[in-house]
């Protein structure tokens, strides 16, 4: 998918930021990707990045060190749920759902890497989406 359709579909089911949000620099993204040994897919890159712009129910988790929409990044919660114990190793949280619920990529399987529900009340993960591309034709669904 290419990133204007997904801002197409972006903007067909969420509302626009109010604030300018700083996107992830090349360097958030270099860095990101070496502490996770994983090359993320593009149209990840892409949705992450559109994210300055929608505005998004839930916690999106944060690449960028700069301006943000004031929820966590991905570092801090994955490094956080790590020390909680029981939190898998190869687990990307991208998308904080609430109550320790999140979407995952896995780092194992970049850059194709499906995307996962990881349930902390059942401590189990699950398949949702056999790629990033799949679970972004979900969200109107799931959204709504």
């Amino acid at each position: 998918m290419k990133r204007e359709e997904i801002a197409n579909l972006l903007a067909s089911i969420l509302d626009k930021e109010f604030e300018n949000l700083d996107i992830p620099t090349a360097s958030d993204w270099e860095r990101i990707e070496k502490k996770y040994k994983c090359k993320f897919p593009m149209e990840f890159r892409f949705f992450i990045d559109l994210m300055s712009e929608y505005s998004f129910p839930g916690g999106i988790l944060n690449v960028s060190h700069g301006k943000k929409n004031g929820n966590d990044t991905i570092e801090f919660t994955y490094d956080y749920e790590m020390k909680q114990g029981g939190w898998k190793e190869k687990l990307i949280p991208f998308y904080s759902v609430g109550n320790g619920d999140y979407f995952c990529l896995l780092s194992n399987e970049c850059p194709n890497s499906g995307v996962y529900y990881y349930s902390h009340e059942h401590n189990n993960i699950e398949k949702d989406a056999d790629n990033f591309e799949e679970w972004l034709n979900q969200l109107p669904n799931f959204l709504s």
